[in-house]
């Protein structure tokens, strides 16, 4: 009787506490920003410290009170956000790894996406991609405007704006599924670090600086690569599609590791914290270097260089 007493109580002030901090990211736009990414916290706590089927009720239950804060239509967001927490807890009490964790919960978050853009479109018609680039062509055209105006408006503005806009277009799954990922990463890092404050046994992150990719990756992106010369650059083929949102993604992945191996270098050297900074904000506006030297990384392992050096 005292353990179900003690499972209602606690269930009771983290359903209080996830509507809580689900009013303030509905209501507080700029603390709110912030503030969503520690909303999944309650339902993580509950499941660290209570079985599955105790953890599903509270869920239950914390869907149906954010459905009466903020009406019908943040009801799937609530679902997305138990969902996130409720994630977050199984892969804790199941053993796996950090990274496991972010894309497990990346995965969840871009499937809540996916839904509620589907959802969007059959029950309200409305389509939040067409509305997004309706926007961007009003901006092109505003600034055509002004740029006319001006008389500096370029001979090929109208070929690059087109340019532009089918490479904005064709990215979009890429930019999604990394728009995912960063998500994922920054509720796993917010909750755990919460989590962890307040007693909770979560395993710390690696540094960043000892992030590695496989060499599988180069190799795939050398096969999509030669790929593309084989097959053109034929912009309504399915293939294109394929192939540029797996490039951005690739790229990414090694401007990542490209900072990554900055950051060791930096480490190893002792510098201050300021030419981390400096160098970071660097790093980023020259991001094909960035890239390049991810790419030497993954393919040569430059760090074990750079430790040899530092032995001799």
């Amino acid at each position: 009787m005292q353990d179900n007493a003690r499972k209602l109580t606690y269930g009771a002030m983290m359903i209080a506490l996830f509507a809580v901090l689900l009013a303030v990211s509905l209501y507080i736009p700029l603390f709110g920003s912030v503030s969503m990414f520690f909303i999944p916290l309650p339902i993580l706590l509950y499941r660290l410290r209570y079985d599955r089927r105790a953890s599903l009720l509270v869920a239950v239950a914390a869907i149906l009170v954010s459905s009466l804060l903020g009406g019908l239509l943040y009801i799937p967001v609530a679902i997305s956000l138990v969902l996130i927490g409720f994630v977050m807890g199984e892969t804790i009490q199941t053993g796996k790894s950090k990274f496991y964790t972010v894309m497990a919960v990346s995965l969840t978050v871009l499937i809540s996406m996916v839904v509620t853009y589907v959802g969007g479109v059959l029950f309200f018609e409305f389509n939040a991609i067409d509305t997004m680039m309706d926007t961007f062509q009003e901006a092109q055209q505003r600034l055509k405007d002004f740029l006319s105006g001006l008389g500096a408006l370029p001979k090929d503005y109208e070929k690059i704006t087109s340019d532009a806009f089918l490479y904005y277009r064709s990215t979009i799954p890429s930019m999604v599924i990394l728009g995912s990922v960063f998500a994922g990463y920054l509720f796993v890092a917010a909750s755990f670090y919460t989590a962890g404050r307040v007693g909770a046994k979560i395993q710390k992150f690696p540094p960043f600086r000892e992030m590695k990719l496989p060499f599988m990756t180069i190799v795939v992106y050398a096969v999509i690569i030669l790929s593309s010369l084989l097959m053109g650059n034929d912009t309504t083929s399915t293939y294109y599609l394929f192939y540029i949102n797996a490039v951005v993604i690739l790229r990414f992945a090694f401007l990542l590791q490209g900072l990554s191996l900055i950051y060791y270098f930096l480490n190893e050297r002792k510098l201050p914290r300021f030419i981390t900074i400096i160098t970071t904000v660097f790093a980023i506006m020259l991001n094909p270097i960035t890239i390049m030297l991810g790419t030497l990384d993954t393919a040569i392992n430059i760090r074990a260089w750079i430790g040899k050096d530092k032995v001799n």
